[in-house]
């Protein structure tokens, strides 16, 4: 028994010593072949060792060789799966005995691995156990079954490519330890390396390869660090035709730009400006459009702080679904983050802060806001509503803001609106939709506070291209030409525009506003009705039918003081130059009804006006107005465009007060009566003094029932009942003047009619005839307006019983008028004897002719000086001197006689004054001139009256 177990340990150390000394006795060949093959049958692929082996058979089979190469199958790209610069394996020894391949360990180093999906599905990486071979000797041979204990990769490359989807990815660097016992059980693995070009470090377990292969769910746990960030996966992974994924996971990033460069997501985002970002939540659906369910999302950054909870679909287009907290330092740092292309500067709005839920495009989501808000010095405002983002982010929601500046503010923004430096504190509430750039406000109430606007809106507002409103509105300015200056209009210095109301409705554009129902308050104007303002021009332009009540204009045609003062004496037209710089400031196109419309000293009164101002000029169109106790109709215009102003009209009117038409016009005063009125002219001047002066028109009148003032030629002919009564008793001096020209005098008519033509300010007297009951007066000459004086001739005549059958006022038959002339203020009445002696001339003409003839034609004796005396004292209506005593016959005398011879030198007598005058006008009619007798003049008594030739009468 001893023996037999002496002998069996010998066999045994014999068998050891075999074992041990054969395999350095059997060609490596044979070695190179029996792993080409374990490794074949293990791995169901080609496994050819191309370079040294090393083999060991204790305390394992194990081997080495230089370079590995295993085949891919039919199909596939590359004629290779694996290349490996080295390869290390060893296999235990007793699971050979029942056929089975136990690889202890199998090393790669240098490897490069190439998996690849193809385009029908089939993968590389499915490997089948060995199939049922005979041995040499024919007999059969059972199935192996094959395991990898620990398997590792140094220095490798693992490039996988999906012919379906052409997505590649690449391993670089890679170092990997795996251990897979068999198909069907769990795979473990670690690694670390470059992928995509990113650094790595992973952990994996899976549980079972051959399900996973089979496009069954298999189990995996799997977490990953990188340099962009950690992640962790448990849950399920199934692979094939369409790959899903079913699990939790948490991820971490400081570099999230970096994790969406790699997953090769096009946003338009920095998301490097996001800082710290971690994630927690679950993961399921197909790999092509996985649905990420985000319990919590963290970010903090310097830009923002975020909290979101939701879910994220992935995919071609990755769309959102979730609600968000942010807070913002700066709203326009996150707009330029979500390249958001603002049409306005954000960064005055300051601070944001958003509760919202987003739904839609990852890149343009719809953020439906609980609440949104931005606050600076400039801004208090908040949203709740809807932001749709994208080229154009557009609002559907309600706001509310206070904005203490809003001129700076809009400045600051960028934002465009005429007088911005005129705003200041708004309170605004309303609906918000639309484009931000063609944004509508509905529902909008508005108020604004400031020094030179108050202002409040109620209606709806668009803020696209010239903007539109449509609403109510209460404004007040009393500042209105500052208001207007920051505007950007140019306003030239003066008192007119200083305030401003109107409270209406509203609507138009911000440069072309139409107002309705409207109350209007300019200075001191009133009105009601419909209006526009047009501010698109160099000028405001003013258009609307208004009636206005109480209209005073007076201040927009100077800047002079337009205070009415009582009536003054006329000293001359005002020389002071005119100011029309009102008429620059504005345009207008008004259609105005008015109580009463004054323009400087001229009041109308139911007034309806049709005016329009246009850079300077004001035409007026009047159809009908009341003025001066008659109705009238017209058309006025003043043209200030160019460097001396112009003026023109064309009035006509009935029943008019010629004394209120002419005092306040002229500032003449002379006249009264009532009836037709009618002037057309036209003037230019720097002043009133240049205008009257250069006054060119045609003025006509027909009045009933007045007088003319400060004259009585009725007077002037019952105070010495004619001027041949004055001459037949030598009282030519005694004509009383006095009472015909005064204050107090006036010739009353019953009718007077007058046309005149004016020409550079005179008028000339076409016509002008008075009547009344005993009087009538043709008048000729001129009326000087702009040097307010006249000289008229009238030619009176009298009916002193009032019968109508008038007498001239005559010396004998010869007209004498009566001239009118002077200043306005100062006229002389005089008789004109300017006409007289040439009828006198021809009058006294035909007496002496025929004197002579009786005379000469006799038998020649006869008194040929008394009848020439007669004849002359005739042509001036004088009584005939007696019949002298004949020649020779020595007149009687008496005692008185005697005394009358001695006495002194006779003073003239009237008929000798009579018979001078009329020998001068003779001697004039035959050419010759009177002489004067040599010796002196003689003695006057002082005491007797002096007897003034008529034509020396003033």
């Amino acid at each position: 028994m001893k023996r037999i177990f002496l002998i069996a340990g010998g066999v045994f150390a014999l068998l050891v010593v075999a074992a041990m000394v054969v395999p350095f006795l059997v060609p490596k060949d044979v070695y190179k072949a029996q792993i080409e093959k374990a490794a074949s049958s293990a791995l169901n692929r080609d496994v050819v060792l191309t370079g040294d082996v090393g083999i060991s058979v204790f305390p394992r089979i194990s081997a080495s060789i230089g370079g590995v190469t295993v085949a891919n199958p039919e199909g596939f790209a590359s004629p290779s799966m694996i290349k490996a610069g080295e390869l290390r394996g060893s296999v235990k020894w007793l699971p050979l005995l029942q056929k089975r391949v136990e690889v202890q360990e199998i090393s790669f180093v240098d490897a490069d691995v190439q998996l690849q999906k193809l385009a029908d599905g089939r993968v590389n990486w499915e490997f089948g156990t060995g199939e049922d071979t005979q041995a040499e000797d024919g007999g059969p041979s059972g199935s192996v079954d094959a395991g990898v204990e620990q398997a590792r990769l140094k220095n490798a490359s693992l490039t996988y490519r999906d012919d379906a989807t052409g997505t590649v990815y690449e391993l670089k660097d890679l170092d990997l330890e795996a251990s897979l016992q068999s198909l069907d059980k769990p795979l473990k693995a670690k690694a670390n390396g470059l992928f995509q070009d990113q650094t790595f470090d992973v952990a994996l377990t899976l549980d079972s390869l051959d399900a996973m292969s089979a496009s069954k769910p298999a189990s995996l746990k799997l977490t990953l660090e990188s340099d962009m960030g950690k992640a962790r996966f448990d849950g399920t992974v199934t692979l094939g035709d369409a790959g899903t994924m079913d699990g939790t996971f948490d991820a971490s990033s400081d570099a999230l730009d970096a994790a969406v460069r790699f997953a090769k997501l096009d946003l338009p985002y920095d998301l490097s400006k996001l800082g710290k970002v971690s994630a927690e939540g679950a993961v399921s659906g197909p790999l092509a459009a996985l649905q990420v369910r985000l319990d919590k999302v963290t970010q903090s950054s310097g830009l923002m702080k975020t909290d979101f909870a939701g879910t994220v679909t992935l995919g071609e287009a990755p769309v959102v679904d979730g609600t968000l907290s942010l807070s913002a330092p700066s709203l326009a740092d996150v707009a330029t983050f979500a390249a958001i292309d603002m049409p306005y500067n954000l960064s005055p709005l300051g601070a944001a802060t958003v509760k919202a839920a987003l739904k839609g495009p990852l890149d343009k989501p719809v953020i439906r806001f609980d609440s949104a808000g931005v606050k600076s010095s400039l801004i208090d405002a908040s949203y709740t509503g809807a932001l749709t983002l994208g080229d154009a982010p557009a609002l559907d929601g309600t706001m509310k803001a206070l904005l203490p500046n809003t001129g700076e503010l809009v400045k600051q923004l960028g934002i465009d609106i005429p007088a911005e430096d005129a705003l200041e504190r708004v309170q605004v509430s309303g609906a918000l939709k639309g484009a931000v750039d063609q944004l509508r406000l509905t529902g909008l109430d508005f108020t604004h506070s400031g020094a030179l606007m108050d202002a409040a809106f109620k209606g709806n507002v668009a803020l696209g291209g010239d903007g539109q409103i449509n609403g109510t509105i209460d404004a007040s300015s009393s500042e209105l030409r500052a208001l207007l200056k920051a505007a950007d209009v140019e306003m030239e210095p003066g008192d007119t525009l200083q305030t401003f109301s109107a409270k209406g409705g509203i609507s138009g554009t911000f440069k072309t506003i139409a107002f309705t129902a409207l109350n209007l308050t300019l200075d001191n104007i009133k009105a009601t009705g419909n209006a526009g303002l047009d501010l698109s021009g160099a000028r405001p332009r003013l258009t609307g039918k208004l009636d206005m009540g109480a209209l005073d204009l007076s201040p927009f045609l100077g800047a002079s003081d337009q205070t009415k003062k009582p009536a003054q004496p006329m000293t001359g037209w005002s020389k002071e130059p005119l100011d029309l710089a009102g008429l620059k400031s504005v345009d207008a196109d008004l259609s105005i009804t008015t109580s009463s419309l004054v323009l400087g000293n001229v009041t109308l009164t139911k007034a309806s006006v049709v005016t329009a101002l246009d850079d300077g000029l004001l035409v007026a169109d009047l159809p009908a107005f009341a003025a001066f106790g008659g109705n009238w109709s017209g058309k006025m215009s003043v043209d200030s465009r160019q460097a001396t102003p112009a003026v023109s009209f064309a009035m006509s009117g009935d029943s008019i007060a010629m004394s209120s038409l002419l005092g306040t016009l002229a500032g003449f005063d002379k006249l009264t009566g009532a009836g037709g009125f009618t002037v057309n002219a036209s003037a230019s001047g720097q002043s009133i003094d240049e205008i009257m002066r250069g006054l060119n028109g045609q003025l006509s009148t027909k009045l009933a029932d007045g007088t003319l003032k400060g004259l009585n030629v009725t007077q002037l002919v019952r105070s010495a009942q004619s001027l041949q009564t004055a001459f037949t008793t030598g009282s030519l001096q005694n004509l009383d003047f006095g009472s015909v020209l005064s204050p107090a005098a006036e010739t009353e008519f019953t009718s007077f009619d007058a046309v005149l033509k004016i020409e550079d300010g005179v008028a000339k007297v076409d016509l002008m005839k008075l009547l009344n009951p005993v009087l009538g007066i043709d008048g000729t000459g001129v009326i000087n307006l702009g040097g307010q004086s006249l000289d008229l001739r009238l030619a009176t005549s009298i009916d002193k019983k009032g019968t109508g059958a008038g007498s001239v006022v005559q010396l004998n038959g010869i007209p004498v008028p009566v001239r009118l002339s002077g200043s306005w203020s100062k006229l002389k009445v005089s008789p004109d004897f300017s006409g007289v002696q040439a009828a006198l001339q021809a009058e006294l003409g035909a007496r002496v002719v025929d004197g002579l003839t009786g005379k000469l034609g006799g038998n020649g004796s006869g008194d040929l000086g008394g009848t020439l005396g007669n004849a002359i004292g005739g042509a001036l209506g004088l009584p005939a001197k007696p019949a002298t005593t004949p020649s020779g016959t020595a007149p009687e005398t008496t005692p008185d006689a005697a005394a009358e011879t001695a006495a002194p030198t006779p003073q003239p007598t009237l008929e000798d004054v009579a018979k001078e005058q009329a020998l001068k006008a003779l001697g004039d009619a035959f050419g010759s001139k009177e002489k004067k007798p040599a010796d002196p003049a003689p003695a006057t008594d002082p005491e007797a009256p002096t007897e003034t030739p008529a034509s020396d009468q003033p």
